[in-house]
């Protein structure tokens, strides 16, 4: 196994066991390797297995603290775009790679067992508020109060004000979506739309009956990606809610060079990134007006965000 600048395999992650030998004044700590089987006990006095404990707690810190932050979406300003990291491994987070389907929904795939090209995306699940202010993110000048909690701007939000200081956007830019606002409430995907479920058929020898759940998605296709709204079951509620994607295609992506990332698998916590500028800043207004029409509350919170943006800028009509 190897071994850092500390002598500590770089897979040792955990303490199994502190088990004290009661007739004499020792105690034998295990470490565990999580990548093999390996594992080596110290003898230790008593006093010293709480050090043991401390000493490998901070020097696992940084490797768990690096696995962290390569799965965070972060948004970084350049002179004339802004790029958007995304993580390609992580699988059960908000980014997720896929391969195209005619129905539009995509299948997930495993992105380091497969050649990521052409017929692949990666669909974000892309927000533009959070709670908290820690994210490097979130924007925490750009703030409002939805039903007495404190929600700050986030990812879609800093993208957004981004574009703007760097003259991507214009103050008339947000201003034409903000008056679109009362339009787009009027679809209101959320409160017009419901998952059905068709009767079921009759049962077959086994007893069992087909059935068939519609699901509605509404979905704009451009040449720079896609952007879906799709109505999924509420996590902590009864009822739906409308879910925004962005798919964007592996063939537009940039790997860590800024250069188009080369059809491969994907190797262990790689990330790319993907840029607006003044070419594509369409794209990133229709994936504004998804959430303005998704649902009344997204619609409200949108309006919010939009007008706070314009208030950090001059109104020069840039």
């Amino acid at each position: 196994m190897d071994t850092d600048e500390h002598g500590w395999g770089e897979g040792v992650t955990r303490i199994s066991r502190i088990r004290t030998n009661r007739f004499h004044s020792w105690s034998f700590v295990k470490f565990v390797s999580s990548s093999s089987s390996s594992s080596v006990s110290i003898r230790v006095h008593p006093w010293l297995k709480t050090f043991a404990l401390v000493l490998f707690l901070l020097l696992a810190a940084p490797a768990h603290a690096a696995d962290a932050s390569y799965k965070l979406v972060l948004v970084i300003p350049t002179n004339a775009a802004v790029l958007v990291r995304l993580p390609l491994t992580d699988v059960t987070g908000k980014v997720r790679a896929k391969e195209r389907t005619p129905d539009g929904f995509g299948i997930p795939i495993a992105p380091s067992k497969t050649a990521l090209g052409k017929k692949h995306y990666l669909e974000w699940q892309i927000g533009y508020d959070s709670p908290a202010t820690n994210s490097p993110s979130s924007v925490p000048q750009i703030h409002f109060t939805r039903k007495g909690e404190t929600k700050y701007g986030h990812e879609l939000s800093k993208i957004l004000l981004d574009a703007l200081r760097l003259g991507i956007l214009s103050t008339n830019d947000l201003q034409r979506e903000i008056a679109m606002l009362p339009r787009l409430a009027e679809k209101s995907f959320e409160e017009r739309e419901t998952i059905e479920m068709e009767a079921a058929q009759k049962p077959d020898e086994a007893g069992f009956a087909r059935s068939v759940q519609r699901v509605p998605q509404f979905i704009k296709i451009t040449d720079h990606g896609s952007v879906q709204i799709q109505l999924k079951a509420k996590q902590r509620a009864v009822g739906y809610q409308a879910m925004i994607y962005v798919c964007l295609p592996m063939d537009q992506v940039l790997n860590t060079a800024g250069e188009p990332r080369t059809t491969a698998a994907a190797k262990s916590k790689e990330t790319v990134f993907y840029r607006w500028d003044r070419e594509n800043i369409s794209f990133l207004l229709d994936i504004t007006r998804a959430f303005a029409m998704a649902s009344k509350q997204h619609n409200e919170d949108i309006g919010n965000i939009l007008r706070m943006i314009l208030e950090t800028a001059p109104q020069d009509g840039r």
